[in-house]
């Protein structure tokens, strides 16, 4: 197949909201244990308003890196990994400048996550191009 393969809008939205709500929320409660009120929800908002961009970012990049490489391998292994180590470095820069008190701890269950969610939605992109040959 010679055409580009696609996720929904509305996939890429949806998943940027549950992102935002739920890291947001993790890295207030992560943060709250350690630091006072202000700085938790500094970190929170910096949390969910990065996890809604890395999101939306991460189906992007998978996009385009699954229509970059040709050979099939390559298309399965390398978005996922590629795009989560640079959202990763993206997100750790971002607490190192808003000082989270706790960065291992509010960024390791994310990127977790957001691993299984590049493959997933990498997967979902290589069965769209398996069901059209």
């Amino acid at each position: 197949m010679n055409g580009k393969v696609r996720n929904t809008r509305r996939y890429n939205f949806m998943s940027a909201a549950s992102a935002l709500l739920l890291w947001g929320s993790w890295s207030f409660y992560i943060n709250v244990q350690q630091a006072d009120y202000r700085v938790a929800l500094t970190s929170a908002l910096a949390q969910g308003l990065s996890s809604f961009v890395i999101t939306l970012g991460i189906t992007i990049l998978i996009e385009k890196q699954f229509n970059f490489y040709q050979a099939p391998l390559s298309r399965l292994i390398l978005p996922p990994l590629c795009t989560v180590f640079f959202t990763g470095a993206c997100l750790i820069t971002i607490h190192l400048l808003v000082a989270t008190p706790s960065i291992l701890k509010t960024v390791a269950p994310p990127l977790t996550v957001a691993l299984f969610f590049a493959f997933f939605t990498n997967f979902k992109l290589y069965k769209q191009v398996q069901s059209n040959q």
